[in-house]
């Protein structure tokens, strides 16, 4: 049974051919100056004829003029901010040769083994100064797990003698900070 359809009816579609559209879509108009060809819109404008300000280039500037003194001066802070990066590299390695040391120590690693023998051997001679400044503590059952002071007492004090160098280092390739007179 078809009814005749209800347009209160909420399932109501009308039919398509009766659908058209009541305004015609929207355009933008196109703005004024692009109705003239080739030419900005700052030029029609009224009042001052355009000018290039001032604080603009005509020609870019020249780039990388240097004079002999100016590049013999970045030569010089190229190499010692290089110096710098190495030593950083040097404190580095050395604190992690340190720390390796003092965890062997501190877990009672055996004396004779090969790695444990030459890892001593070699930050041995870097800690030799710190020797005796400190004693060292011993513990564990069999009395072979050291927490050595020393150790812990030349990393600060490396740590330390770098730090001073490498700010040493960036005084002499900055600007003083206050102007000179």
């Amino acid at each position: 049974m078809q009814s005749n359809p209800n347009p209160n009816d909420p399932n109501y579609m009308p039919p398509m051919e009766d659908i058209q559209p009541a305004v015609p879509p929207y355009q933008p108009a196109p703005p004024v100056y692009q109705q003239q060809p080739g030419v900005p819109p700052y030029q029609q404008q009224p009042g001052m004829p355009y000018s290039q300000p001032p604080e603009q280039y005509v020609a870019p500037p020249v780039q990388g003029v240097e004079s002999a003194g100016q590049q013999e001066e970045r030569r010089r802070r190229y190499g010692v901010a290089k110096f710098m990066d190495y030593l950083q590299w040097v404190l580095f390695a050395l604190e992690m040769l340190f720390l390796l040391r003092f965890c062997l120590m501190l877990v009672g690693a055996d004396p004779t083994n090969p790695f444990a023998q030459a890892l001593y051997n070699f930050t041995g001679f870097f800690l030799y100064p710190f020797e005796g400044i400190v004693p060292s503590t011993m513990f564990g059952p069999k009395g072979n797990a050291v927490i050595e002071w020393s150790t812990l007492v030349g990393m600060a004090v490396y740590a330390l003698l770098f730090y001073l160098v490498r700010l040493l280092l960036h005084i002499t390739i900055s600007r003083p900070e206050e102007p000179v007179e």
